[in-house]
This record gives C-alpha cells, sequence and structure tokens, in this order.
C-alpha cells in the first residue's frame, strides 16, 4: 500500500522502482518509488510503497489517505510490477475497492504474459468509483499492458483486449475490475444481490462474500470499568461516565441525566442518516437521552445541519466530533441502554457489531449488511433488537422507546408501560429481565459469526473460488 506519509519499516535495499510516464498533454513525468518493508509477525509482512524523489513523494506520501488517491492508485500499479520482477509473483492476489484495483489487475496481466494463470480476488467494500479516460489506465500513465488477455465470458473465457474493455465499462474502474477478477467479493450477503442487479447475473459463478468482524470483546471492557470505576452495573455506571465525558471532550448540544441512554456512530455523512435518528428522538419519551459520536469527513453543509437539529433538542442529545479515548469509546457502548444504526445504505456495518460484542441490542435500518447482521426480536427469541425501514422516523422513534425501555427494565423493574409492542408486552410482565436476556443474545450472536475465524473460512472460501476461475483460465 502508499506508506501515506508513515515512516515505517526498513528499506528494501537495492529495489528502486524508476521511469517516465507520458502525460495527456505529452508531456514527460519522471519518478522513483521505494520500499519499506516491515514484519508485523513471523507469518505477515507490510511492504509500504514510498517516494525516492520530491515528485514521487508528494504523492505516496500525502498523509490524507484519499488525497491525490488517483496518483497513489496509478504509482502503484508501477510500484507492484516492479514488486513482482524482485520478489517473485505472489499465490494470489486480493485487492479492496477501486484504489487497488488497477494494480492487481496490471499484476495479473503480467503474470499471464509469462503463462501463470495467478489468481485475482477483488474485493468491494463500498460500492461505486470514479470514470476516467482511457490514458489514466494506459501504458502511458498507469501502466496497464493493452493486449489481449483472457476474460471470463459467462460460459467460458474470452481474449479481450484491455482498451476494448476499459471502453465497454465506459471507464467505470470498479466494473473494470469486476470483470477483470477471477471471483469477486463483497462484505455481506445483502450486497452480493446489489452487485448482480449493477452489473448482471453473469457474475454469479464468480461472486462471494467475506464479512467482517470485531476483536471487542466484553470481558475487556468489564476489566476495564472494575479496574477504574470499581462497578460493573451499567445502570450505576451509565450517568458517571456521561458526566465525565461531557466534562473532558467539547460537545454540540446539552445533556440532562435521564432514564436511558441512546447511542450512535459513525462519519457526519447522509448515507448515516442521522437527520432521521434526531427528527425520530422529538417522539420518543421525555426520559430518554441521546450521544452521537460523530465523526466529521468534510461535508460541512451536512455537519452543520445535524449540529442545528441536536440542538433543537435541548437537553435530550449531544454531539461529539472529537476523537475520544478507545476505553472510553468501548465503554460507552457498554453502558447504553441501546445503539442505533440508522443508515440510509450499509454495505456491512461493523458499528452494530461493535455494540453488540459488549452486550448492547441494535436499532438498525432493514439495509445491506444490518438485515444480516441484526435478528428482529419480534421475531425470534434469540433476536438481538429491532429492523426498522430506513427513513421512516416514526417506526425509528417507536423502535428505540421499545428497546431502550426493555433493557432499562432489566436494570431497575420501572418502565414496562413505554414497551407498546404487542408481541413484547406480555413477555416483559412475565419476565421483567428480558433485556438482559436480550443482550446476551447479542454477545453469543458476535461470538457465533463475527470473529476473526468467520472472516478466516469465509476467505479461504472465496480464495478457494478465485482458484479454480483462475484454473479454469488457463486451461481455456
Amino acid at each position: 500500500m502508499p506508506s501515506h506519509g508513515v515512516d515505517l519499516g526498513q528499506p528494501i535495499e537495492g529495489l528502486v522502482c524508476s521511469g517516465v510516464r507520458i502525460g495527456e498533454d505529452r508531456w514527460s513525468y519522471p519518478y522513483k518509488i521505494g520500499f519499506n518493508s516491515l514484519d508485523i509477525n513471523d507469518k505477515v509482512k507490510l511492504i509500504l510503497v514510498r517516494g525516492v524523489d520530491s515528485r514521487t513523494s508528494a504523492v505516496l506520501e500525502d498523509p490524507y489517505v484519499y488525497g491525490r488517491v488517483e496518483e497513489k492508485a496509478c504509482l502503484l500499479c508501477r510500484a507492484l510490477v516492479c514488486l513482482a520482477e524482485y520478489l517473485g509473483f505472489p499465490d494470489i492476489i486480493h485487492s479492496n475497492d477501486w484504489h487497488s484495483a488497477l494494480a492487481a489487475v496490471t499484476l495479473k496481466i503480467y503474470a499471464e504474459r509469462k503463462g501463470l494463470a495467478l489468481p485475482y480476488l477483488h474485493q468491494i467494500h463500498l460500492p461505486g468509483s470514479p470514470r476516467f479516460s482511457w490514458h489514466y489506465v494506459s501504458p502511458e500513465w498507469c501502466g496497464v499492458p493493452i493486449e489481449a488477455h483472457r476474460v471470463w465470458r459467462v460460459c467460458c473465457h474470452r481474449f479481450e483486449s484491455t482498451y476494448d474493455l476499459w471502453r465497454s465499462v465506459d471507464g467505470n474502474l470498479e466494473a473494470f475490475a469486476v470483470t477483470e477478477a477471477d471471483a469477486v467479493a463483497t462484505v455481506s450477503r445483502g450486497m452480493i444481490d446489489d452487485l448482480l442487479g449493477k452489473y448482471g447475473d453473469w457474475i454469479r459463478e464468480k461472486i462471494c462474500f467475506i464479512h467482517n468482524s470485531t476483536d471487542w470483546s466484553l470481558k475487556e471492557v468489564v476489566d476495564y470499568a472494575s479496574s477504574r470505576y470499581g462497578e460493573l452495573d451499567r445502570a450505576k455506571l451509565r450517568w458517571v461516565l456521561v458526566r465525565e465525558l461531557l466534562s473532558k471532550y467539547g460537545a454540540t448540544g446539552r445533556l440532562t441525566e435521564g432514564d436511558a441512554l441512546v447511542l450512535s456512530t459513525g462519519r457526519l455523512t447522509p448515507q448515516k442518516g442521522f437527520e432521521y435518528l434526531l427528527r425520530s428522538f422529538r417522539r420518543v419519551p421525555e426520559g430518554l437521552r441521546l450521544v452521537i459520536l460523530g465523526i466529521p469527513v468534510g461535508d460541512l453543509g451536512y455537519e452543520e445541519y445535524v449540529r442545528q437539529l441536536v440542538q433543537d433538542l435541548n437537553g435530550k442529545a449531544v454531539l461529539i466530533t472529537e476523537k475520544i479515548d478507545q476505553r472510553t469509546y468501548k465503554l460507552l457502548h457498554y453502558v447504553a441502554n441501546t445503539f442505533v444504526v440508522p443508515s440510509i445504505y450499509e454495505p456491512f456495518g461493523i458499528v452494530a457489531v461493535e455494540a453488540m460484542a459488549v452486550g448492547t441490542p441494535v436499532v438498525a435500518s432493514n439495509v445491506g449488511g444490518l438485515s444480516e447482521i441484526i435478528e428482529d426480536l419480534r421475531l425470534r427469541n434469540d433476536g438481538c433488537g429491532f429492523k426498522v425501514q430506513p427513513g421512516n422516523e416514526l417506526e425509528l422513534s417507536e423502535a428505540i422507546q421499545n428497546l431502550s425501555y426493555l433493557t432499562l427494565i432489566s436494570e431497575t423493574g420501572k418502565g414496562v408501560e413505554y414497551v407498546t409492542y404487542e408481541s413484547l408486552k406480555q413477555l416483559v410482565r412475565e419476565n421483567r429481565s428480558l433485556g438482559n436476556i436480550v443482550r446476551e443474545n447479542c454477545v453469543k450472536r458476535v461470538e457465533q459469526n463475527y470473529r476473526i475465524r468467520n472472516t478466516a473460512e469465509q476467505t479461504i472460501r472465496c480464495y478457494e473460488l478465485s482458484r479454480r476461475m483462475a484454473y479454469f483460465r488457463a486451461i481455456t
């Protein structure tokens, strides 16, 4: 990967990749690339691509990860070919999103030149990519070979040139990668359907999914709560932690102590749907309080809109955009009564998994990966939250109210009158500890489905699929 300005590892002595690229203006643009190597452990090596001269460094070492990203992706193509010539070709290529796709395609084609059917898996985490002219991809600039090579076409592999293929997808880099790859991975089953609808049923034979996973541990959070506060009871910790949080970090809005705490986190973009959450909070009972931990991404108009909605809920909500320390961040999830993910679209939804890992049930939009993560308590005894239609403020407010008081009842015995779902009313009356059972369901679901072993097993299945498709490519 590009170094993004991070100085780690040791330079690989004797390995420098240099040359000249020709721009659309027909001017020459020299580049000079170096490599740093860092052993993460005895099985994993990280190689950072950096600049040796000032022009190349300005691109590859731009500290903003998405700064000059088109050029970072382009120089990565040149770098990967040099690295393969130095270290030899790998056993498999696994690229992630469009930023690394051109480098992967280039390596695949160079390997085919040498008679190798190098398996290539392209994984899509966040769909979409820019469109580029052919010159951007061409041997003159990024360095993708123009020659004919084997590409899967429904029934078989056929020879196509990169130029013709690029034109057939109208310069869409993601579509180019999807066509070139031996297999395509998504981060959820729901995204498979999205890609089939986007690109057609012809990719069905080469598509798979790899869920994200979490290392968040209930034991880790409980141990910290015990050592730091001498207390494990969520109800007793909750407002102590919130008061400490507000005294330490700047916040938009004002928060008074209430009955139950609702938490939501994420990037401050319209995709995350925070405006629906805030507007829905106008409808919830007076005893509910909301904390949003937002990550600014430069969308100042949307961020200001969210801040205004927070201020309108005077005393009931706050927005914090400062980065808080990780242990406090996890503990806040632990003490929350409900975690909310109001996204309009969400390929996976790792924040929901993290909340569930520490025993906090979730209200989430019934979209993308969230549809798979959350089992709805109204439909299953092992449920871990509620699913609602994205953008439906009335449905969202009712779900937040029911889940928040469900967990509060298990803590204090109070709030039964706020449970409005008919399917739950009688269950709560019969068992005031139902909220604790839901918290246990959350932890169990994460342990069963969203740990690193699950991700590893799914990754291996996707690798085997790409190897099988590469084998077919080799014998065509």
